[in-house]
This record gives C-alpha cells, structure tokens and sequence, in this order.
C-alpha cells in the first residue's frame, strides 16, 4: 500500500510538472521569433509573386470595364487612378512581408508585456507540493485503491487539457507562416476598387485584418494562462478552506477536480481566443 500511494504521489508530480512544461511551451511559441520567416517569404517570391502579377493586370482590366461602363467618357483622371494603383498594387505586394512582420513584431511586444504578469506556466507544480503530502497521509487499502484510480484519470484529462493548448499554440505559428506564404495573392485584388479608379479591394482589407487577428490572437492566449494561474490560486486557496478537516483522499479529489475543472475553463478560452479577436477586428 505504501509502494501504491508513492507510486500515486509520484505520478501527480510528474503529471502536473508536465502540465507546467505544456504551458511553458506554449507560453515560449506565442512570444516566440519567426524563425522560418525568410524561407516562406522566399518560397512567397518565387512561387506565388508571378500568379499574384498576373491577378493584378486581370484585376485593372476588370477595374478599366467597371469604369468604362459606369462613366460616359474616361478622363485621365481614371487613366492615373489605375496607373497609381497599379505600381501600389506591386509595391504592396514587395513590402507585404516587412509590414506582417511588423505587426507580428508588435503583438509580440505586447505578448512579452502580458507575460510579466506572472502565473500559469508553473502553477501545476504549486499543487503537485500541497498534493503529494496528503497522498502519503491516506490510509486503508481500498480508500488508496479508489484514489488512485480517480486520480490518474483527472491527471489524464489535465494533461490533455495542456497538450491542447500547446497544439494551438503552434497551430497559431503554423497559421502565420501559411498566411505570409499566400500573402502577395490577397495583395494583388488591390486594385479592384469601387468602380470609379478609386478605393481599393475588400480581399486586401479583409486578409490585413485576419492576419493582425491571428498576432492579437496570441496576446490573449498568453492573457487567459496568466489570468488562469492568477485566478486559480485564490480557487485552490478557497478549495483547500473547504475541505479541510476531512479525509486526505477527499482533500485530494477535491484539488484535482478543481485543478481539472479550471484547465478545461483555460482549454475553453484559448479556443474562443480566436472567434474573439475576428469579432473585435471585424475579421470574420
């Protein structure tokens, strides 16, 4: 019985250190550098750069007939519109990384400013000390049987909740990278206006938008584990009130299902952090 309870003990330290290095992880891709960035705005260069040329001399032809069809005669007032749009369309497609990276760079300033807050990222280990003594303090065969076996399967369900959070979080990075290699196509519907040689194109807008939501994105990933590690000491704290004085497998049912309960609010707010920020930047 002594080898099961510090076997059980064993496997929450490890579970919840884990936890904390899933966290951590995640924590370092969010506010992590672009590595790879100039060998996907190369493969941009070389790859899409020609199709996306092609689209703006598709795209000024189609401006030129909506201008032609809506005025009766074309001055060279339209004529410049579609010159300047043309040599902006190009050049935005030129400079198109430099200006993601700058946004990228912004919101990675502000990533690293949320994490000054502190929590989150080692909070599991915070409970794995108030944890594992009152596992050794259970006594009886069966209450230590029935322990273990509810324990192991809210440690699973923890480490789950922090793979999860940990996939987004280089699913995020992924995202970025795909939307910086598609770049210079979005780019090119530039020229495409309001039919008159004026404005510019919705695609380009739109594709601006749910690029600066995906780096906004990232800062409040990193707000919610903060917040989670902050919030959640003041639960474990209320958790541990509440049930002291009573058996220590209870104690410990208890700090594992509010530790799991809380991982999945966490695992549940990462998810909405992108649906968050689309409807704040009107990227959807």
């Amino acid at each position: 019985m002594g080898a099961l309870r510090d076997l059980l003990a064993s496997l929450i330290v490890r579970a919840l250190n884990s936890f904390d290095n899933m966290m951590a992880n995640a924590v370092n891709v969010l506010g992590g550098g672009l590595s790879a960035w100039s060998e996907i705005v190369n493969f941009a260069t070389m790859v899409i750069r020609p199709f996306a040329l092609m689209i703006i001399g598709i795209c000024l032809l189609i401006e030129i007939g909506q201008v032609a069809a809506k005025v009766d005669l074309v001055k060279w007032e339209h004529g410049l519109k579609l010159c300047v749009k043309m040599v902006l369309s190009v050049v935005a497609i030129d400079i198109a990384p430099v200006f993601l990276e700058a946004m990228y760079a912004q919101a990675a300033a502000w990533i690293i400013s949320a994490g000054a807050l502190g929590g989150g990222s080692a909070f599991g280990g915070d409970i794995a000390t108030i944890v594992e003594p009152l596992v050794t303090g259970v006594s009886g065969i069966w209450a230590t049987l029935g322990l273990f076996m509810t324990t192991v399967i809210l440690l699973i369900a923890v480490q789950l909740c922090g793979l999860i959070i940990a996939v987004i979080a280089f699913a995020r990075m992924f995202e970025l990278y795909v939307y910086l290699a598609v770049a210079p196509l979005p780019m090119a519907f530039f020229p495409l206006g309001d039919g008159t040689g004026g404005g510019f194109s919705r695609i380009t807008a739109k594709f601006l938008r749910a690029f600066a939501a995906i780096c906004l994105q990232g800062v409040l990933m990193l707000i919610c584990i903060r917040v989670f590690g902050v919030i959640m000491v003041d639960v474990m704290n209320d958790a541990i009130i509440a049930s002291a004085g009573l058996e220590a497998s209870v104690q410990v049912n208890e700090l594992m299902y509010t530790m799991l309960l809380g991982s999945i609010v966490l695992v549940m707010s990462v998810v909405k952090s992108g649906s968050w920020v689309k409807s704040i930047l009107d990227a959807n």
